[in-house]
C-alpha cells in the first residue's frame, strides 16, 4: 500500500466527485463500530454507551488508532452519497460483501459523522485526485514498520 495522509474533508472531496460521476471506490473503515446490522445503519446514536456504563469512553480518532481500539478491519465499495443543499454529505452507501439479507439489501447507510470516525481508506481514480494531491505521490514514502496501526491489513 502507498497512503497519502489527507484531512478527511480532502477524502470527502474527491469520494464525492467519484461517485457524481458514477464511479464506485474502495472503502475501508472499522465496520464494527456502532453498527445495527438489522437497519443497515452505521451511526454514532446507535449505542449510547455513556448511559449504559454512566462513564465517557470518548477518545479521538487519533487515539483509538494509536491504542488500537479503532482500525480498518473490512473492505466495501462505496456507491452512493447523499447531499445537502450547499453539497455537504450528511450520509454515506456502501456494498457490502455479507450478502442481500445483511444490512439493508446487503448494503450499510452511515452518517457522514460516523464517516469522520471509522473511515481510513479510499482508492480513488486519479481523474478524481487534485493536482497537489497527486503531487504528493512524487515524494519518497515512509515505511511504516509492520507493527504501525495503519499497517494491519483488513479482512
Amino acid at each position: 500500500w502507498l497512503f497519502v495522509n489527507l484531512p478527511v474533508e480532502r477524502n470527502k472531496e474527491m469520494a464525492i466527485a467519484s461517485i457524481k460521476d458514477s464511479t464506485a471506490l474502495y472503502f475501508s473503515c472499522d465496520v464494527k463500530k456502532y453498527i445495527d446490522q438489522t437497519k443497515g445503519t452505521l451511526d454514532l446514536a446507535n449505542v449510547d454507551y455513556a448511559s449504559l456504563f454512566d462513564t465517557d469512553f470518548s477518545m479521538s480518532k487519533k487515539e483509538r488508532i494509536m491504542t488500537h481500539a479503532s482500525a480498518s478491519t473490512h473492505a466495501m465499495t462505496l456507491i452512493a452519497v447523499d447531499l445537502d443543499d450547499r453539497g455537504n454529505p450528511r450520509k454515506w452507501m456502501v456494498e457490502n460483501s455479507w450478502g442481500a439479507t445483511s444490512g439493508y439489501k446487503g448494503n450499510l447507510i452511515m452518517t457522514d459523522e460516523w464517516f469522520n470516525e471509522y473511515m481510513f481508506r479510499l482508492v480513488v481514480e486519479k481523474k478524481y485526485v487534485p493536482a497537489d494531491v497527486l503531487e504528493m505521490l512524487s515524494q519518497e514514502p515512509e515505511m511504516l514498520p509492520a507493527w504501525d496501526p495503519m499497517f494491519l491489513p483488513e479482512e
